[in-house]
Parts: structure tokens; C-alpha cells; sequence
């Protein structure tokens, strides 16, 4: 997409989505199990990046993403591929697909605010 226009979008948005489409591609998924299928690398694809979108637009975070929370979220993304179990393609999808929403929920409202000591310890 490099040097193309997209009417008045500027140019550093533009490279933001790129980075950050990238950033996720390369940084997350590559933490689903090589059997995962291209259906759930595309759930996985889209829930992390809308969750990252609305942290941009909820909590004004427009600076792209660090390596820790890169990190942290391949590590939401094998969490929940380890609960769902072998069974990916059929009962342990809702199980991945119920984890993996709740532990990005809980990412974007509890651990980027200001004055975030970090992660949030067990329950």
C-alpha cells in the first residue's frame, strides 16, 4: 500500500494500519498451533485487531503497538488455544473463541490505562 492515497486519510494513519496489520500477522498469529485452520486464523486475525483498533479510539492510543503488548497478546492467543484443547475444529472452538474475547476485553479496559502498574495479578 505504500505511496497510494486513500482520498483525505493522511499519510501517518496509513502506515499505523500497515504496522499494525503487520505488527499482528507476524507477532500473534504465528502463536495459534500449526493445525489451526484458516477460518480461526481469520477470527484470530479479526478479533485482535478490532480490539486494537477501539483501544486507538476508546483510550486515544495512536502511537502503534509496543513489543510487550505484541507479546501479551500472542500470549492471550495461546492461552486460549491451550484450553480449547485439541479439539479446535469442533468443541474447543467456543471455548477458544470465549477465551480469546475475554482476555482481549480485559486487556483493552485494565491494562493500558494510565498509571497501570502492568497485568493484573491471579484472581
Amino acid at each position: 500500500m505504500n505511496n497510494k492515497k486513500f482520498g483525505r486519510i493522511p499519510a501517518q494513519t496509513i502506515e499505523l494500519f500497515e504496522r499494525t496489520v503487520a505488527d499482528v500477522k507476524s507477532k500473534v498469529l504465528p502463536a495459534l498451533p500449526h493445525t489451526a485452520g484458516e477460518e480461526l486464523k481469520g477470527f484470530t486475525l479479526e478479533a485482535v485487531l478490532e480490539i486494537i483498533f477501539r483501544d486507538w479510539h476508546e483510550n486515544n492510543n495512536t502511537e502503534g503497538m509496543r513489543e510487550e503488548d505484541l507479546a501479551d497478546l500472542a500470549s492471550f492467543v495461546q492461552m486460549a488455544s491451550a484450553l480449547a484443547g485439541t479439539t479446535m475444529h469442533a468443541q474447543g472452538r467456543p471455548i477458544y473463541e470465549a477465551t480469546l474475547k475475554g482476555l482481549l476485553e480485559d486487556w483493552l479496559e485494565n491494562w493500558n490505562k494510565p498509571d497501570d502498574p502492568g497485568p493484573p495479578g491471579p484472581l
